[in-house]
């Protein structure tokens, strides 16, 4: 049989023939020569996809160039008033304050943030491009498109993809099976724009190992092209439901298109049956490898690139949805997370916990987890390194608290305890430590935010913070030696196009005494 590669033919068996010759879901380029040819014939299932053509032509890249602009693109200008906003001490203030994690995570390792490469934008790219009849893929450079992938695989950290490839990386090595029959049967039934699916490199099983973030580091996007069967292979058959296949996966391969090899034809997965559960390899890199603790997950063009996607922290009221919260550290610390009943959520020994009920770690981001709303927690933040560190917990409901420039050692813990709606904090630091506190709230249509600069304390004299609910009032603590504090204040109130970001005052607060800051006229 002619190679898919030389000729862009569609290799197809029987089933599939039959299903494109009733005209259902042609993939494009399809071609009546093509059908008659593939009439009759079993063998591969592929799309038509030809290097040279549909591929793009340069590699993978960690250099992202998030802004303002790329985090409208990923959440929407529904959810995102990014014209509002001005820089506090150099982080930019968002209602969320979830874009300086945005914007870490983006600006990608060779900037100093997360972000290990952006093969998911790629890879939704050169499908996209595929199913809406693109030919001059091949031809597209990097600089043309570089703020447009950085918005695309911002999705990444969306409450969708969030939930969907941790619950996907649950299922451990059965959803290995379970996405290749998946996608067996979309190439079967045939593909469209919506549909075409894009495999996903993900960890595997509920709490993670010491090796979790290796497997995060791992983790990686491909776009899928070619089921090609070894000789006596009877071929895959619909499921009765239409939604998955029955057929022999051992011996199986599966053709990838791989951004960290965008001109190889020859980036492939291999399957064998192992005692009843299907096993991979990709010999392309032997890190990518069920035996490696990773999974198969799986998630359609439709659902990534072309969906809407929304915010980690569900901002719906209604009841029957979980509103999630959000925790997250920008390194180098760990972060420890627990309920009135010892239930642990975050990194315990190299192990990664999900045992507060409604918690989740985040896909694709060490040092972040998502939390059921409204509850009180302690938090445990441990350095792996010297340096400083950055804490941001998110409240859709009670607003958001902010640890800034917080010093920390290997091995050095502070701990954090905060009530249900963020109006009782108190910060015990290991060491005598200097840090920014950032407060913030919504009250109607108003964004409301207090900046307290040089606060301090050490382990034992704790930092105690109270907060009004709608921060009219807020009262921190000194119980160390004195300090030099800069107080500031920022507003935003869009119905009014009212944008006020401006100091305070600036006070030497003496040792043992408490900073109180009275603002019942926010207008």
């Amino acid at each position: 049989m002619p190679s898919l590669r030389s000729t862009g033919k569609i290799v197809a068996s029987p089933t599939s023939v039959a299903q494109l010759a009733q005209g259902r879901h042609l993939p494009f380029p399809f071609s009546l020569r093509a059908l008659i040819e593939a009439l009759g014939v079993r063998g591969d299932i592929a799309i038509p996809f030809i290097y040279g053509t549909h591929n793009l032509s340069f590699k993978n890249f960690t250099d992202g160039v998030p802004d303002l602009g790329t985090f409208r693109e990923t959440f929407g200008t529904a959810e995102i008033l990014d014209e509002w906003f001005d820089p506090i001490f150099g982080h930019p203030f968002l209602t969320t304050a979830f874009y300086a994690f945005y914007h870490h995570y983006l600006k990608g390792k060779a900037n100093g943030g997360l972000a290990t490469g952006f093969c998911t934008s790629l890879a939704s790219l050169v499908a996209d491009n595929f199913w809406t009849g693109r030919t001059d893929t091949n031809t597209i450079s990097k600089d043309s498109v570089h703020k447009f992938l950085t918005a695309v695989h911002g999705k990444l950290l969306s409450r969708q993809s969030l939930t969907h490839f941790y619950s996907q990386g649950r299922e451990g090595i059965a959803r290995v099976e379970r996405s290749c029959r998946e996608i067996e049967a979309m190439f079967l039934r045939g593909c469209d724009r919506k549909r075409a699916p894009l495999l996903f490199f993900v960890p595997s099983g509920d709490f993670w190992a010491s090796g979790y973030n290796d497997a995060l580091n791992n983790s990686h996007c491909v776009m899928p092209y070619r089921f090609k069967y070894p000789l006596g292979h009877r071929g895959p058959q619909l499921s009765s439901d239409g939604k998955t296949t029955i057929s022999e996966l051992g011996g199986v391969e599966l053709y990838v298109w791989d951004c960290n090899h965008p001109n190889d034809p020859d980036c492939k997965l291999t399957f064998k049956n192992n005692g009843g559960s299907i096993d991979f390899d990709y010999p392309k890199n032997p890190d990518l490898s069920s035996q490696k603790g990773i999974t198969l997950g799986m998630m359609t063009n439709g659902d990534y690139l072309l969906a809407d996607h929304d915010l980690p922290f569900d901002l719906s009221l209604t009841k029957f949805i979980i509103k999630y919260a959000i925790d997250f550290l920008l390194s180098p610390a760990d972060l420890q997370i627990t309920d009135a009943n010892g239930r642990r959520t975050g990194n315990f020994g190299g192990q990664i916990r999900a045992e507060i009920p409604g918690s989740l770690p985040c896909y694709l981001v060490p040092g972040a987890y998502m939390l059921p709303d409204n509850i009180p927690l302690t938090r445990r933040i441990t350095g792996t390194g010297t340096g400083q560190y950055t804490y941001n917990s998110i409240s859709p409901s009670a607003g958001s608290v902010v640890l800034q420039s917080v010093a920390t050692a290997l091995g050095q813990t502070d701990l954090f305890s905060a009530n249900a709606d963020l109006t009782q904090l108190r910060f015990t630091p290991a060491a005598e430590k200097t840090f920014n506190l950032i407060v913030s709230r919504q009250i109607g249509s108003q964004v409301r935010g207090l900046v307290v600069s040089g606060a301090g304390g050490g382990p034992a004299a704790n930092v105690d913070i109270a907060a009004s609910a709608n921060l009219s009032q807020l009262t921190v603590s000194n119980q160390g030696a004195a300090r030099k504090l800069e107080v500031s204040g920022m507003l935003i109130d869009p119905s009014n196009s009212i944008k006020l970001n401006k100091p305070i005052t600036t006070i030497n607060l003496t040792s043992q005494s408490d900073l109180k800051i009275d603002l019942q006229d926010w207008s």
